[in-house]
């Protein structure tokens, strides 16, 4: 079958992800694949091999880090036919049977009904990011406003063009459907986040004495710090148990909230709490690995079910969760069926506190959960099973 991925926003793709390993996996199961996707940083554009699969990076206005709102809006409205140009000037010659791609940006569905139209091709939508459901809960624009009605029209139309709908959770099934009913004519049905599975580089290095974290209980949160995310919820809880002299948090990652986090744990003098901006992807792993609990944050004032993709990586490398989570996704549920860790809604910092401490005081509990992460991890979340999902919907 030969399956063309669109996508806002890859990585090169030698580097693991979500995104990156199922495009991998396709291409592994024996089908010829071909990626669009805009070029990001000052890279020059075109075609070129990555990890043996041709990608075509092309041209565009500033997408991301664009200080005005009006220039970025323009910048996505040009992909509109910037993507279908990118195709046909690169593939002119291929005949594609499937579109499969992310839900973002809004315009995806135009651009798939172009391409769907041009090649009479199926198009697999990855539905697993809204627009504005949260923008408007987070204050950003009214839902009254002509933006948001534009959103809103994008959302309608990009369902209505895909044949098939897959989504990371039935909370997320359960909230498109509330929207948008015929979504159930589109197979709508749960497809987990997936990837291959880590491997940890070998290593002589005690990774945990490298970063002043030995001989501790070790709470991480890995990526990006944004409103959406509230990292006060985690600063609240290190607070809660600084009388805990062997439990630290390690704040991995940046984003727009990082310099205020910083500020706010100077400010009430937490000594539990350690940054760390970046680090190599091998120290990464192994800082990761090495962990007890990794964490998850989310704002309570959240509108859609949100399931964060680095829970793959943690249940991969059998590690128990904890998440403080708002009262529309799912996750703790999720959490639940896994066996794979503890939840409390934001705000909750009673609860969060006790959840970690649940966990520092039972080593045994930690052990369980962390065996029943990485057997929901085998079970659902590896690539082949994602490849799996998408085949047996394409089949029908």
């Amino acid at each position: 079958m030969n399956i063309l991925f669109l996508y806002i926003s890859l990585p090169h793709l030698s580097k693991s992800t979500v995104f990156t390993d199922i495009i991998r996996e396709f291409d592994r199961q024996g089908h010829s694949v071909k990626v669009v996707t805009p070029l990001e940083g000052n890279g020059t554009p075109g075609i070129s091999k990555e990890a043996g699969i041709d990608v075509v990076r092309f041209k565009t206005d500033q997408l991301t880090n664009n200080k005005s709102n009006i220039q970025k809006g323009i910048a996505y409205l040009k992909l509109i036919y910037q993507f279908p140009r990118a195709v046909r000037k690169y593939f002119k010659n291929e005949k594609f049977d499937l579109i499969i791609a992310h839900s973002l940006p809004p315009e995806i569905g135009l651009i798939a009904k172009i391409l769907k139209r041009r090649y009479k091709a199926r198009f697999y939508l990855m539905l697993c990011e809204y627009i504005w459901q949260d923008s408007v809960a987070l204050g950003y624009f009214s839902e009254k406003s002509l933006i948001c009605k534009y959103y809103k029209w994008m959302e309608r139309n990009t369902i209505r063009t895909a044949d098939y709908i897959g989504s990371p959770s039935q909370g997320n099934i359960d909230f498109v459907l509330n929207f948008y009913p015929r979504a159930k004519e589109k197979n709508i049905h749960i497809l987990h986040y997936s990837k291959f599975p880590l491997e940890l580089p070998a290593s002589d290095i005690d990774v945990r004495a490298k970063y002043g974290l030995k001989d501790k209980f070790v709470a991480i949160y890995g990526g990006n710090m944004s409103i959406a995310q509230k990292i006060e919820n985690v600063v609240n809880v290190a607070e809660a148990t600084r009388d805990y002299q062997d439990i630290v948090f390690v704040l991995l990652g940046r984003g727009q909230e990082i310099e205020s986090v910083k500020k706010e744990v100077e400010r009430r003098k937490l000594s539990n709490v350690t940054f760390i901006d970046f680090l190599p992807k091998e120290d990464y792993l192994q800082l990761l690995a090495n962990c007890d609990v990794g964490l998850v944050s989310l704002n309570e004032k959240l509108a859609i079910p949100n399931i964060p993709s680095k829970i793959v990586s943690l249940l991969n490398l059998s590690i128990p969760v904890i998440a403080s989570i708002d009262r529309v996704t799912d996750l703790g549920k999720y959490l639940e069926d896994a066996g794979a860790g503890l939840w409390s809604y934001a705000g909750d910092t009673r609860k969060f506190k006790e959840n970690i401490v649940k966990l520092y005081e039972n080593p045994e509990l930690r052990k369980q959960m962390g065996e029943n992460a990485l057997k929901f991890y085998m079970e659902n979340m590896v690539s082949e099973k994602g490849y799996q999902t998408i085949m047996n919907q394409v089949k029908r």
